[in-house]
């Protein structure tokens, strides 16, 4: 019995503390960036956000989920080269929709969560345009899908 209460006190104070952290994330994180900017920032802290981005000249974005989701739209996006994403997913999940034609390289850090890359990287050419992204999950989800 003391031990499952010392259990339901530390989901109790987890629970807290991530109240805590989504709501420090929601005023002190910027979010910047419009439908056509070349680099955005969103942010959704206890609540859901959808970004779509169709700029030409696409570089970086951000995105950070805290006990939210977050849906990222790059489909009719553009960048000659390369560009960056960089994601973070606490309690959270992200979703990120790319064009078939892109390559997409991932890294991440995982804690209790997971990071997915679903693309196809045969699908694409070798100087097909590379989003690069760095993808930090701590009980949250990261996924990476691309549109035929």
């Amino acid at each position: 019995m003391r031990v499952l209460k010392r259990v339901a006190l530390g989901v109790v104070l987890l629970n807290v503390l991530l109240v805590v952290a989504a709501q420090v994330a929601k005023r002190m994180l910027p979010a910047y960036g419009d439908d056509d900017s070349d680099v955005f920032a969103a942010v959704a802290a206890m609540d859901g956000a959808e970004i779509a981005n169709r700029s030409n000249a696409f570089r970086a974005g951000s995105g950070t989920a805290v006990m939210g989701g977050m849906t990222i739209d790059l489909t009719e996006a553009d960048f000659a080269t390369s560009a960056t994403l960089e994601l973070t997913a606490v309690a959270g999940g992200i979703d990120v929709t790319v064009p078939a034609n892109w390559r997409v390289e991932m890294t991440s850090s995982v804690f209790a969560g997971g990071t997915d890359n679903y693309t196809d990287p045969d699908a694409a050419a070798d100087d097909a345009p590379l989003l690069v992204v760095d993808a930090r999950a701590y009980f949250g989800g990261i996924a990476i899908r691309s549109v035929a």
